[in-house]
Protein backbone atom coordinates (compact mmCIF):
# COMPACT_ATOMS: atom_id res chain seq x y z
CA UNK A 1 0.00 0.00 0.00
CA UNK A 2 1.47 3.55 -0.82
CA UNK A 3 1.39 6.28 1.73
CA UNK A 4 0.12 9.67 0.64
CA UNK A 5 3.37 11.11 0.55
CA UNK A 6 4.76 8.35 -1.83
CA UNK A 7 1.24 8.76 -3.88
CA UNK A 8 2.18 12.58 -3.84
CA UNK A 9 6.06 12.13 -4.75
CA UNK A 10 4.38 10.07 -7.68
CA UNK A 11 2.17 12.42 -8.93
CA UNK A 12 4.80 15.23 -8.89
CA UNK A 13 7.39 13.59 -10.55
CA UNK A 14 4.67 12.68 -13.49
CA UNK A 15 3.20 16.09 -13.29
CA UNK A 16 6.25 18.41 -12.55
CA UNK A 17 4.90 20.36 -9.84
CA UNK A 18 4.12 19.93 -6.02
CA UNK A 19 1.12 18.86 -4.94
CA UNK A 20 -0.18 19.21 -1.53
CA UNK A 21 -0.01 21.99 1.02
CA UNK A 22 1.53 20.79 4.06
CA UNK A 23 -0.39 23.12 6.51
CA UNK A 24 -3.59 21.19 5.23
CA UNK A 25 -1.55 17.60 5.95
CA UNK A 26 -1.04 19.31 9.48
CA UNK A 27 -4.79 20.21 10.16
CA UNK A 28 -5.41 16.43 8.38
CA UNK A 29 -3.11 15.34 11.63
CA UNK A 30 -4.17 17.40 14.09
CA UNK A 31 -7.89 16.14 13.43
CA UNK A 32 -9.19 19.96 12.29
CA UNK A 33 -9.63 18.75 8.82
CA UNK A 34 -10.87 15.52 7.05
CA UNK A 35 -9.06 12.96 4.76
CA UNK A 36 -9.22 9.58 2.72
CA UNK A 37 -7.07 7.30 1.33
CA UNK A 38 -8.05 4.80 -1.36
CA UNK A 39 -6.82 1.42 0.51
CA UNK A 40 -4.06 0.66 -2.10
CA UNK A 41 -3.21 4.00 -1.89
CA UNK A 42 -4.27 5.44 -5.44
CA UNK A 43 -6.67 8.07 -4.85
CA UNK A 44 -6.26 10.47 -1.55
CA UNK A 45 -8.57 13.63 -0.83
CA UNK A 46 -8.26 15.98 1.99
CA UNK A 47 -10.46 18.73 3.06
CA UNK A 48 -10.29 21.39 5.62
CA UNK A 49 -12.88 24.55 6.60
CA UNK A 50 -12.14 26.33 2.79
CA UNK A 51 -9.73 23.66 1.03
CA UNK A 52 -9.91 20.61 -0.76
CA UNK A 53 -6.89 18.50 -2.12
CA UNK A 54 -7.44 15.64 -4.83
CA UNK A 55 -4.69 13.32 -6.13
CA UNK A 56 -5.24 10.47 -7.96
CA UNK A 57 -2.40 8.34 -9.03
CA UNK A 58 -0.78 8.80 -12.67
CA UNK A 59 -1.97 5.29 -14.11
CA UNK A 60 -5.82 5.74 -12.36
CA UNK A 61 -6.49 8.66 -14.12
CA UNK A 62 -9.38 9.05 -16.89
CA UNK A 63 -11.23 6.23 -14.34
CA UNK A 64 -13.85 8.88 -12.83
CA UNK A 65 -11.34 8.64 -9.86
CA UNK A 66 -11.16 12.70 -9.61
CA UNK A 67 -15.03 12.98 -10.17
CA UNK A 68 -16.22 10.99 -7.53
CA UNK A 69 -14.04 12.33 -4.76
CA UNK A 70 -14.96 15.91 -6.05
CA UNK A 71 -18.41 15.01 -5.78
CA UNK A 72 -18.18 13.88 -2.40
CA UNK A 73 -16.29 16.30 -1.34
CA UNK A 74 -18.46 19.21 -2.49
CA UNK A 75 -21.43 17.12 -0.97
CA UNK A 76 -20.00 18.40 2.38
CA UNK A 77 -18.34 21.59 1.51
CA UNK A 78 -19.76 23.33 -1.45
CA UNK A 79 -17.62 26.33 -0.49
CA UNK A 80 -14.18 25.65 -0.56
CA UNK A 81 -11.49 26.20 -3.13
CA UNK A 82 -9.26 23.94 -4.94
CA UNK A 83 -5.29 25.04 -6.06
CA UNK A 84 -4.22 24.03 -9.75
CA UNK A 85 -0.45 23.78 -8.86
CA UNK A 86 1.73 24.31 -11.57
CA UNK A 87 -1.45 26.21 -13.03
CA UNK A 88 -1.57 22.91 -15.11
CA UNK A 89 -3.99 23.47 -17.64
CA UNK A 90 -6.01 19.97 -17.25
CA UNK A 91 -6.41 20.53 -13.67
CA UNK A 92 -7.92 24.49 -14.43
CA UNK A 93 -10.13 23.27 -17.56
CA UNK A 94 -11.15 20.34 -15.18
CA UNK A 95 -12.23 22.12 -11.88
CA UNK A 96 -13.90 25.18 -14.38
CA UNK A 97 -16.37 22.45 -16.00
CA UNK A 98 -17.18 21.68 -12.16
CA UNK A 99 -17.99 25.06 -11.66
CA UNK A 100 -15.24 26.30 -10.04
CA UNK A 101 -13.88 29.75 -10.94
CA UNK A 102 -10.38 31.29 -11.04
CA UNK A 103 -9.66 32.86 -7.61
CA UNK A 104 -6.15 33.80 -7.25
CA UNK A 105 -2.76 33.43 -9.02
CA UNK A 106 0.91 32.61 -6.68
CA UNK A 107 3.93 33.74 -9.21
CA UNK A 108 6.93 31.59 -7.64
CA UNK A 109 9.81 33.91 -7.65
CA UNK A 110 13.41 32.91 -7.14
CA UNK A 111 16.48 34.57 -6.99
CA UNK A 112 19.41 33.10 -8.00
CA UNK A 113 21.76 36.00 -7.50
CA UNK A 114 24.38 36.05 -5.08
CA UNK A 115 23.33 37.03 -1.49
CA UNK A 116 23.40 40.41 -0.60
CA UNK A 117 24.10 41.71 2.41
CA UNK A 118 22.06 42.40 5.27
CA UNK A 119 19.99 46.11 5.29
CA UNK A 120 20.65 48.75 7.12
CA UNK A 121 17.80 49.62 9.52
CA UNK A 122 16.27 53.08 10.05
CA UNK A 123 16.61 54.36 13.11
CA UNK A 124 14.10 53.23 15.78
CA UNK A 125 13.22 49.88 13.50
CA UNK A 126 14.55 46.40 14.59
CA UNK A 127 14.39 43.03 14.22
CA UNK A 128 14.25 40.08 16.11
CA UNK A 129 13.78 36.12 16.50
CA UNK A 130 9.75 35.47 17.61
CA UNK A 131 9.60 34.40 21.19
CA UNK A 132 6.44 32.20 22.98
CA UNK A 133 5.56 35.26 25.04
CA UNK A 134 5.09 36.57 21.10
CA UNK A 135 2.50 34.49 20.02
CA UNK A 136 -0.52 36.76 21.00
CA UNK A 137 0.50 40.01 19.94
CA UNK A 138 1.74 38.14 16.38
CA UNK A 139 -1.94 36.30 16.42
CA UNK A 140 -2.98 39.93 16.05
CA UNK A 141 -1.33 41.61 13.55
CA UNK A 142 -1.60 38.66 11.51
CA UNK A 143 -5.23 38.81 11.65
CA UNK A 144 -5.50 42.52 11.23
CA UNK A 145 -3.55 42.07 8.02
CA UNK A 146 -5.98 39.68 6.45
CA UNK A 147 -8.52 40.52 3.43
CA UNK A 148 -10.65 37.92 5.16
CA UNK A 149 -10.11 37.49 9.20
CA UNK A 150 -11.31 34.62 9.00
CA UNK A 151 -8.69 32.74 7.05
CA UNK A 152 -6.32 34.03 9.10
CA UNK A 153 -4.40 31.10 11.01
CA UNK A 154 -4.93 29.98 14.39
CA UNK A 155 -3.26 30.39 17.39
CA UNK A 156 -3.09 26.86 17.03
CA UNK A 157 -2.06 26.35 13.77
CA UNK A 158 1.03 28.67 14.85
CA UNK A 159 1.81 26.36 17.36
CA UNK A 160 1.91 23.50 14.85
CA UNK A 161 3.87 25.03 12.65
CA UNK A 162 6.99 26.26 15.18
CA UNK A 163 6.67 22.71 16.44
CA UNK A 164 7.89 21.74 12.22
CA UNK A 165 10.15 24.72 11.40
CA UNK A 166 12.95 26.35 13.37
CA UNK A 167 11.63 29.69 15.79
CA UNK A 168 14.85 30.78 14.87
CA UNK A 169 14.04 31.83 11.13
CA UNK A 170 10.65 33.64 12.24
CA UNK A 171 11.96 37.07 12.78
CA UNK A 172 9.16 39.92 14.01
CA UNK A 173 9.81 43.37 12.78
CA UNK A 174 9.48 46.45 15.45
CA UNK A 175 9.36 50.15 15.04
CA UNK A 176 10.13 50.85 18.59
CA UNK A 177 8.07 48.36 21.07
CA UNK A 178 4.93 48.31 18.16
CA UNK A 179 5.07 45.16 16.08
CA UNK A 180 5.08 46.16 12.76
CA UNK A 181 5.51 42.95 10.59
CA UNK A 182 7.33 39.52 10.37
CA UNK A 183 9.41 37.29 8.47
CA UNK A 184 9.36 33.53 8.51
CA UNK A 185 12.20 31.11 6.66
CA UNK A 186 10.86 27.65 6.06
CA UNK A 187 14.86 26.67 4.77
CA UNK A 188 15.37 28.85 1.98
CA UNK A 189 11.25 29.95 0.99
CA UNK A 190 10.05 32.91 2.50
CA UNK A 191 7.14 31.09 4.17
CA UNK A 192 5.88 34.27 5.66
CA UNK A 193 6.32 37.67 4.65
CA UNK A 194 3.91 41.28 5.66
CA UNK A 195 4.23 44.35 6.65
CA UNK A 196 1.39 46.14 8.29
CA UNK A 197 0.34 49.01 5.44
CA UNK A 198 0.93 52.18 7.77
CA UNK A 199 4.53 51.28 7.12
CA UNK A 200 4.52 50.73 3.89
CA UNK A 201 6.06 53.16 0.77
CA UNK A 202 9.47 54.20 3.21
CA UNK A 203 11.78 50.95 1.38
CA UNK A 204 11.13 48.89 4.68
CA UNK A 205 9.40 45.57 2.92
CA UNK A 206 12.37 46.48 0.50
CA UNK A 207 14.92 45.96 3.12
CA UNK A 208 12.55 42.55 4.84
CA UNK A 209 12.89 41.02 1.79
CA UNK A 210 16.85 41.81 1.41
CA UNK A 211 16.90 40.53 4.82
CA UNK A 212 15.23 37.18 3.66
CA UNK A 213 17.69 37.41 0.46
CA UNK A 214 20.96 37.25 2.79
CA UNK A 215 19.86 34.57 4.86
CA UNK A 216 19.22 31.82 2.13
CA UNK A 217 20.78 31.05 -0.90
CA UNK A 218 18.72 30.47 -3.66
CA UNK A 219 16.02 32.19 -1.41
CA UNK A 220 12.39 31.65 -3.01
CA UNK A 221 8.70 32.76 -1.97
CA UNK A 222 4.96 32.82 -3.71
CA UNK A 223 2.97 36.20 -4.08
CA UNK A 224 0.14 37.69 -5.94
CA UNK A 225 -0.17 41.25 -5.68
CA UNK A 226 0.96 43.18 -8.17
CA UNK A 227 3.12 45.82 -5.88
CA UNK A 228 4.96 42.81 -4.37
CA UNK A 229 5.78 41.23 -7.50
CA UNK A 230 7.21 44.35 -8.76
CA UNK A 231 9.50 44.62 -5.71
CA UNK A 232 10.54 41.13 -6.03
CA UNK A 233 11.55 41.53 -10.13
CA UNK A 234 13.16 44.99 -8.98
CA UNK A 235 15.40 43.30 -6.12
CA UNK A 236 16.13 40.80 -8.84
CA UNK A 237 13.79 37.16 -8.54
CA UNK A 238 12.41 35.90 -11.71
CA UNK A 239 9.34 33.80 -12.14
CA UNK A 240 9.61 30.02 -12.39
CA UNK A 241 5.75 29.13 -11.91
CA UNK A 242 3.06 29.58 -11.09
CA UNK A 243 -0.28 27.81 -9.00
CA UNK A 244 -4.02 28.99 -9.56
CA UNK A 245 -6.72 28.44 -6.29
CA UNK A 246 -10.24 28.19 -7.84
CA UNK A 247 -13.00 28.61 -5.71
CA UNK A 248 -16.53 26.62 -6.01
CA UNK A 249 -19.53 28.29 -7.24
CA UNK A 250 -22.68 27.08 -6.42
Amino acid sequence: MQTVWELSACCSARDGHRNLDDSLVQEVQAGTARAWLEEQGRAYMQLGTYQLEILVHPDWRGQGWGNWLLHRALSEAPRVTSWAYGDRAETVAWLERNQFVSHRVLSKMVFQQARPEPPDWPEGWSLRTYQPQDAEPWHQLHVSLQTDPSRAWSPQRLQRQLQKTSPERFWLLFQGQRMRGYLWLKENEIFLLALCPSSRGQGIGRRLLQWAMSQSRGTWGFCDQPSTLELYTRLGFTEVGRDRCLRHCE
